[in-house]
């Protein structure tokens, strides 16, 4: 069962950043919440990373927030992509930006192990977990890496994998299509694109669900942002945050 095994608590500052760290087990494995706090922080408004291995975009967010202020969740399990756990002898594996809905739950668990109801609870209590850190939410920005020539600004495009999710699409020829911006919103869309960065709209309605945190914003109409950008790219990635500072000087309002 999953519970909370210690509060959380203040255990360190580092420069004007204070970092806490909350311990909960899923199964018999047990997973480590981390939240930064770079001053000032700001209600409503928080960054995070779910994949454990996207190193780059910790580096980005953390040299990001050390100039402006936020608060930055991360999940620490070691440097892998994957959430593994056992529960009643049986071995699960989940990717932790796919729990955060029954369906995405379920296909998780089926692609990366197996599928019973048990798990699917224990994954359930997990995704609740992250989501009670988030629970006064109004920007969520989700940071993320991918790997040259996997996910990219194309994939988003007639015709290929992920056409299905997005109301809009701008590219920018001249950046990598490896480095762009996914979101909920059709204002943030429209101010990238005249910025010329590579973005992605999610749509309103009739997006698939997988489970992702971006499902999960969608539906519960909280804003939501992805900034992904190719493994090792944190100039890239750095321009991409810095080029949401009026947005989210909006939301701090």
């Amino acid at each position: 069962m999953l519970k909370i095994l210690l509060p959380l608590l203040l255990v360190a500052q580092l420069g004007t950043a204070q970092v806490a760290i909350q311990d909960c087990s899923i199964g018999q494995s047990t997973i480590q919440i981390k939240t930064e706090h770079f001053q000032p922080v700001y209600p409503g408004i928080y960054f995070i990373n779910l994949h454990a291995n996207e190193t780059t975009s910790i580096e980005a967010t953390t040299a990001y927030l050390a100039t402006v202020g936020g608060s930055f969740l991360q999940l620490v399990h070691g440097q892998v992509r994957y959430v593994d756990f056992t529960l009643n002898n049986m071995a699960y594996r989940i990717d932790p930006n796919r729990i955060f809905t029954q369906q995405g739950r379920k296909e998780t668990l089926k692609k990366n192990s197996s599928y019973n109801l048990l798990a699917e609870k224990e994954t359930a209590r997990f995704a609740d977990t992250i989501l009670a850190q988030l629970k006064d939410a109004k920007l969520i920005v989700a940071m993320h890496n991918n790997t040259d020539g996997d996910l990219s600004i194309t994939s988003y495009t007639k015709g290929k994998a992920e056409a299905m999710n997005a109301a809009d699409v701008y590219i920018n020829k001249e950046m990598d299509a490896d480095d762009f911006v996914y979101t909920t919103e059709r204002s943030i869309f429209e101010h990238l694109k005249k910025q010329q960065i590579n973005v992605v709209l999610q749509k309103a309605k009739g997006f698939k669900d997988d489970g992702s945190l971006s499902v999960y914003c969608g539906t519960k109409h909280i804003a939501y942002i992805n900034i992904e950008a190719q493994q090792g790219h944190k100039e890239q990635q750095l321009q991409m945050l810095q080029a949401l500072t009026s947005i989210l000087e909006q939301y701090k309002k």
